[in-house]
Formats: C-alpha cells, structure tokens, sequence
C-alpha cells in the first residue's frame, strides 16, 4: 500500500497518485526536504541559544570579576587610602566609589524624609515627596558638589602645581571615598533600626568627609608635593573661591527647583 504523501491517498500500485497525481518519489523528497529544512531550522535555533547562553555566561563571569577586583581595592583602600595617592590606573575604580557613594546618600536621605513624612502621622504621608524626587535631586546635588571639587582641584593643579588630567584628579580623589561608604551604609542600617539620630550623624559625616575634608586633604596634599612660582598658600586660597562660588551656584539652583517643584506639588 502507498500512501500519497502530497494528498494521503492510498493505493495499492503505481508511480503516480490516483487522486492529485503527484509521483510518489518526488512527494518523498519534497517530504525529506521539508524534514531537512525544519531539522536544519532547530539546529540553527538551537546554535543561536547556545551562543546566547554562552555569552550570557561570559558577562556574568566578567561581571564577577571585575567586582572581585574592585571589592579588593576597596578593602586595600579602607587599609590605606593614599597607598594609590600616586597611581593614575585607579579612576575606574575611583569613579565606581562615587556613583556608589551617591547611590547610597540619595537612599538614606529617602529612607528619612519618608520616616519623617509617616513616623506616626499618616495623614502627612501622602503630602512627602516621591521616591523618584529624592533620589534624583539629592544624587543630582551631590553629584554636582563632586564634580566642582574636581573641577577645582583640576584648575588649581594646573595653575600652582602640577599639571593633573582629570582622570589624574577623580583617581586622588575617589581613592578616599571607602570611608564615606561604609559611613553610609551605616546610616541606612541605623535607619532600619530606626535610630534616626545616629543615622542623620552619619549622613552629615559621610557628606562633610567627601565634600569637604577629602577635596580640602588631597588638595594640600597636591601643593606641598610641588608648587609653582606662585606659593601654594595662595594656590589654596584660590581653590577655596573656586569651590565656594561654584557650590553656591549650584545649592542655590537645586533649592529653587527643588521648593518650586515641591510647592507645585501641594498646589
């Protein structure tokens, strides 16, 4: 009995279907075709998902790695924060250390103001401001203060020390910023545990050490390993101007963008 694979007619005999004509050999290898091409079609799929996989695998394994390296700088760093003071191949690690640091100020801050806005009154609960609003305003404004401690130190270096790139600047910098963290960090368990005190201490800490102590050390730091003609008392007087203009300008904008956004809030 043969079976008409175009059709399904049976027959007893014959190179050709009674019903739709179609020769039973040529039917076969359209068959075996359609078999090849779909087989083929899995195979490839099949390659395509486990190359995926594979390079799934491999940015895993590099993200491992490349966070075991920093996790070990950043335990070389909290031991001895000016071993690298010299060392120019740390920005990367540097700037990971201040987008962490910003991170975690911008969740401390949220995680008070929300206890302060439903700490027992939730009627005021609905009237505090946004996750998002928090978070963007205070990682905004810490950002900035960052970047004008950069920038000064950048532009005083140039003028009345050494001439620093900026990566040169962020790498001093950043070096210092294992302390502030773990400052951080502990404020946001001290918010958990619901010591609100404690926890805004070491929020004033952990921000005054990274904008204020830290540019101000690596500063000196810069002025007494080399100076220019002009003497470094006056190279630091003139990074002081610098920061304090650029950081007024810049506290005074987010302010008003911050009370005029929260004011069209409530209205």
């Amino acid at each position: 009995m043969k079976n008409c694979l175009a059709c399904g007619h049976a027959q007893e005999e014959g190179r050709f279907c009674g019903k739709c004509g179609t020769p039973f050999e040529n039917a076969a290898l359209e068959q075996a075709a359609t078999m090849n091409s779909i087989k083929d079609e899995q195979q490839s799929q099949y390659a395509k998902t486990v190359q995926g996989t594979t390079q799934n695998n491999e940015q895993i394994e590099l993200i491992k790695k490349q966070s075991k390296l920093y996790f070990n700088y950043f335990l070389e760093q909290l031991k001895m924060p000016s071993a690298n003071f010299n060392v120019d191949a740390t920005w990367k690690n540097s700037i990971t250390s201040m987008i962490i640091f910003v991170v975690l100020t911008a969740l401390a801050v949220f995680a008070l103001i929300k206890t302060f806005f439903s700490g027992g009154l939730g009627f005021f609960e609905s009237f505090g401001p946004s996750f998002i609003q928090v978070f963007f305003y205070m990682s905004l404004f810490i950002t900035l203060l960052i970047a004008i401690s950069v920038f000064a130190i950048f532009l005083t270096s140039k003028l009345f020390s050494e001439s620093l790139s900026l990566t040169n600047v962020i790498s001093k910098i950043g070096g210092y910023y294992t302390l502030p963290i773990v400052i951080m960090v502990i404020s946001i368990l001290l918010g958990l545990l619901k010591s609100f005190t404690y926890s805004i201490i070491m929020i004033y800490i952990g921000v005054t050490l990274t904008i204020g102590f830290i540019p101000i050390f690596v500063m000196i730091k810069l002025l007494s390993n080399k100076s220019k003609t002009i003497d470094s008392f006056y190279g630091f007087i003139f990074y002081l101007i610098v920061t304090s203009v650029l950081s007024w300008i810049i506290f005074s904008f987010i302010i008003d963008s911050a009370i005029g956004e929260y004011l069209n809030f409530l209205l």
